[in-house]
C-alpha cells in the first residue's frame, strides 16, 4: 500500500495531465467576411487558417492541437506559446484573443525566394488584439507583419515564421473583425506546467 501510494505520488509529482480540450468554436466575421483576389489565395487563406488557430491555442493554453500543427511549423507553434508563458512567470493570468487576431493582406510573393514552395503573405495585423478579459477592443491599430510560408510535400501550406517589417504603412488601415463563438472564457491557468508547450508532429521535417 506504501509503495502503491509514492509510486502514484510520484507519477503525480513529474507527469502533466493534459486538459480535455473544449470544442473548437465556430469564427463570425463582425459585418461582411473579407472578399477578393487576395482573400481566394491560398496562401492567405492558410495564413487565415493560422490566425484562427494561434488564438484558439492561447484561448486554451495548449500548442499542441492539429488545427495547430496544420497550419504552423514547431518554431512558429512555440513561439506562439511564449506570450502565455511569460504572462504566467510575471504572476499574470494568459490573455485571452476574442477571435482570431485581425489581419488585413496587403500582398502575396509566391516562390518566396526562388523556392516553390514557400511564398511570402505581408499585410497589416491588429496590436493589443488579447487581454485578460478577452474583451474586444474599442479601437483597432495595425502594425505591418510578413507571413513567411511552407508547402508541405503532402501539399499542406502553413505559416514557418513571422517577422515585422517597416516597409507597410497600416496606420490608417481597416482590418476585418471575426469573432469566436461562444466566446472564450477567462484563463484558470496559473502555472507553466499547465501550458501544453507544442512538440513535433508527424508533419514537421526530422530535425526541426
Amino acid at each position: 500500500m506504501v509503495l502503491a501510494a509514492v509510486t502514484a505520488g510520484g507519477l503525480s509529482g513529474c507527469r502533466v495531465v493534459k486538459r480535455p480540450a473544449p470544442p473548437y468554436p465556430t469564427v463570425e466575421w463582425q459585418g461582411a467576411e473579407p472578399s477578393g483576389p487576395l482573400e481566394a489565395d491560398p496562401w492567405v487563406q492558410a495564413t487565415r487558417k493560422f490566425l484562427e488557430a494561434e488564438a484558439v491555442a492561447r484561448n486554451i493554453n495548449d500548442f499542441s492541437i492539429p488545427e495547430l500543427a496544420k497550419t504552423a511549423s514547431r518554431d512558429a507553434r512555440s513561439r506562439a506559446a511564449r506570450p502565455a508563458i511569460d504572462d504566467v512567470k510575471q504572476g499574470r493570468r494568459p490573455d485571452i484573443l476574442p477571435g482570431p487576431t485581425p489581419f488585413l493582406p496587403l500582398s502575396v510573393t509566391p516562390t518566396f525566394r526562388g523556392d516553390p514552395d514557400r511564398a511570402a503573405v505581408r499585410g497589416c495585423k491588429a496590436t493589443e488584439w488579447s487581454s485578460e478579459e478577452g474583451k474586444v477592443p474599442a479601437e483597432l491599430k495595425g502594425y505591418s507583419v510578413e507571413y513567411r510560408m511552407e508547402r508541405l510535400p503532402d501539399g499542406t501550406m502553413r505559416v514557418e515564421s513571422t517577422v515585422g517589417i517597416p516597409a507597410l504603412e497600416c496606420s490608417d488601415a481597416t482590418l476585418p473583425i471575426a469573432l469566436f463563438v461562444p466566446a472564450p472564457e477567462p484563463s484558470d491557468v496559473t502555472d507553466v506546467k499547465d501550458i501544453v508547450i507544442a512538440e513535433r508532429t508527424d508533419l514537421d521535417p526530422v530535425g526541426k
